[in-house]
């Protein structure tokens, strides 16, 4: 029996000090992510904007490392509005808005959706689970949060699937819709991707003469906003805006 008793107690102690092991590991992972935290929440104070709606943008915290806004080519339009076209990140550009191509469901994932998610961090997220989603063709509007621009407007893109199924018309409502949101909140700049040309499919020709279209007609009937960005993250996207510019003004 005492040799079965100094085994138990030898056993014991060995699982007793892997445990304190465990517990000091987990204690100090626990210290590490609390600083952190401590370290983003003083980014945010200092320098990284999270505006409520309607804070003008003169008022807007002055943020680091914004993208360098070249416009590559632009359109002058009657109005006094203009489309400029450039090859950026839209997750850097400290402008008033930026279009999300968002999902239906509004819960991010891959393509621009997640890293436009990923860059406004956890509080866009979260306000965006409340929203209930958005139907194709609709548009919804957020803060920025952690990202650059004052605001965010999520819009669902058509999914390809030939032409035929009115995917023009619900991509031309995508433009419409953001652009009557941005005017509706007075905003002066507003920077689109191609939607719908991701994930969803939807030839980049074709997808970007419906921009160029809807952002010009609507800039010659409205006045308030001073320019809309076409932004082109690869060269493809870039060219395929470039000839729907040209198209228009020829």
């Amino acid at each position: 029996m005492g040799d079965l008793a100094d085994r138990l107690a030898k056993i014991y102690e060995a699982h007793r000090q892997k445990i304190d092991k465990v517990e000091r590991e987990t204690a100090a992972a626990v210290v590490d992510v609390v600083a952190e935290l401590e370290r983003r929440m003083a980014g945010t104070a200092t320098g990284e904007r999270k505006l409520p709606f309607g804070q003008p943008p003169s008022t807007a915290a002055t943020v680091l490392q914004p993208e360098v806004i070249k416009p590559l080519t632009q359109l002058e339009t009657a109005a006094g509005s203009r489309i400029a076209l450039i090859k950026a990140d839209i997750t850097r550009l400290a402008v008033d808005a930026i279009v999300n191509p968002a999902s239906r469901t509004l819960e991010g994932g891959g393509g621009l959706e997640g890293r436009i998610f990923a860059a406004g961090g956890q509080d866009l997220i979260e306000e965006c689970h409340g929203l209930g989603g958005v139907e194709r063709g609709e548009a919804k509007i957020t803060p920025g949060h952690k990202l650059l621009c004052r605001f965010v407007i999520h819009t669902a893109g058509p999914v390809w699937k030939g032409g035929d199924q009115n995917e023009p018309q619900m991509l031309a409502s995508c433009y419409q819709n953001s652009l009557k949101l941005a005017k509706g909140y007075g905003l002066k700049s507003v920077a689109f991707p191609a939607i719908s040309t991701g994930n969803f499919g939807y030839p980049l020709d074709q997808a970007t003469r419906v921009a160029v279209q809807e952002i010009a007609r609507f800039l010659m009937e409205n006045k308030g906003l001073e320019v809309v960005y076409l932004v082109g993250f690869g060269d493809d996207a870039v060219d395929a805006f470039k000839k729907a510019l040209q198209e228009i003004t020829a």
